[in-house]
């Protein structure tokens, strides 16, 4: 069966209020640097990287006018502005005032003023090849499209910003055949948009003719609007870009996914699945007041008997999970190691190497969780890596 990603496209993106709380994740390498009951205005730093270097994880902003209610080890809550004291004044927060400082950057000082703007840097190098995926990265989910058809002038001041900050030597667009879409500077590549032909790293193959070029990046349509939004308003990132039942939203960062679904008439059906991205690699939540992310792509409702659900079943060894795999790996195997803690095994066998599609689990007759185990055992590894490391640092 063949999973098309093509979709009807909104009538436009639909801007919604600003939440009175919001739930802002925040990733393990950030470092909050305001306390509880803290006042903040909206664009205001609340977390900083640990990282000293310009390509790193962007700092986290305040999405709206609040109060620090809480920080937790994953999410900084934000609560709305507290009642003043009688006689005395409303607090007033502070609210960044439009930067254009990067207009006389380049090179890595511009890379590092992305940053603290809150984008993610760590995927772009200087002086390589730069891949744009402008695919719908999965069935369901259109927002891609949407920006290339809606948000064309501030793609191109992204394109432009990364001119300076990265120096590119090419710059590559994939879309979908017969779409039309560009955008300044960049060859396209078209495509057909059948997944898993649309994830970022299949893109790389289609606009370069290799599966690991050594001097290329790629990078998703969204992760370059959210380079030239913070380019063309010159304001920190506090938003996000998302699909929702075939609508196309604007939210801010860390708001209610519960509150997202009821301001545009989305229902949850009883023993219904939300999932925030796609419903190939999304991950489902545990509660309706999870936070968006500024980089979910969409939020999936998955109704009740809709499609088996996964289980712990063993696996009958079919090899249906190798057939369908885009990287050649042996994703049953994998999983089967990782069910039973053996870690370590996976390395050999090629883990690294596995682009989390969800295939696997998608034709998985036996309904195993294929996916969620090799990311568990990738998870566990990078845990085991990062200890080893931090050893060696202790040593020396």
């Amino acid at each position: 069966m063949k999973l098309s990603t093509a979709a009807p496209l909104a009538d436009g993106i639909r801007q919604l209020p600003d939440p009175q709380r919001v739930r802002i994740p925040l990733d393990g390498k950030h470092k909050p640097v305001v306390k509880k009951k803290q006042v903040v205005g909206k664009g205001q730093v609340l977390a900083e990287t640990t990282s000293s270097g310009p390509f790193g994880v962007g700092f986290v902003h305040a999405s709206i006018d609040g109060i620090v209610e809480d920080i937790l080890a994953n999410a900084i809550l934000l609560g709305p502005l507290p009642a003043p004291a009688e006689g005395k004044e409303p607090p007033i927060p502070q609210r960044p005032a439009p930067r254009q400082d990067h207009t006389g950057l380049s090179g890595e000082e511009l890379v590092r003023w992305l940053r603290e703007m809150g984008i993610d840097t760590d995927r772009f190098h200087p002086n390589r090849t730069l891949v744009i995926n402008g695919l719908n990265p999965e069935p369901g989910v259109s927002i891609a499209e949407q920006l290339l058809r809606d948000e064309r002038p501030t793609l191109d001041g992204g394109i432009n910003l990364l001119e300076r900050a990265i120096r590119p030597g090419n710059v590559h667009l994939v879309i979908a055949k017969g779409s039309g879409y560009g955008l300044h500077g960049a060859h396209v590549v078209e495509v057909d948009p059948i997944y898993p032909q649309t994830l970022d790293a299949l893109a790389m193959v289609a606009a370069t003719g290799s599966e690991n070029p050594e001097a290329a990046d790629v990078i998703g349509i969204s992760d370059l609007y959210r380079v030239g939004l913070v380019a063309t308003t010159g304001l920190p990132l506090t938003e996000s870009v998302l699909t929702v039942a075939g609508k196309a939203v604007r939210v801010a960062t860390g708001m209610a996914v519960g509150e997202v679904l009821a301001a545009v008439d989305v229902a949850v059906p009883v023993r219904g699945m939300v999932i925030l991205g796609g419903p190939m690699t999304g991950v489902a939540v545990s509660s309706l007041e999870a936070g968006v992310p500024e980089n979910c792509p969409a939020i999936t409702i998955v109704p009740p008997h809709h499609y088996p659900l996964p289980g712990p079943h063993p696996c009958i060894n079919c090899g249906e999970c190798v057939l369908a795999c885009p990287a050649r790996i042996q994703p049953g195997m994998l999983s089967r190691y990782a069910e039973f803690a053996l870690y370590e095994e996976t390395r050999p066998r090629h883990i690294a190497a596995c682009l989390e599609c969800g295939m696997c689990t998608y034709v998985c007759p036996a309904n195993r969780p294929v996916l969620q185990l090799i990311r568990l055992a990738k998870r566990k590894l990078e845990e085991q890596d990062a200890f080893v490391a931090t050893c060696r640092l202790q040593d020396e």
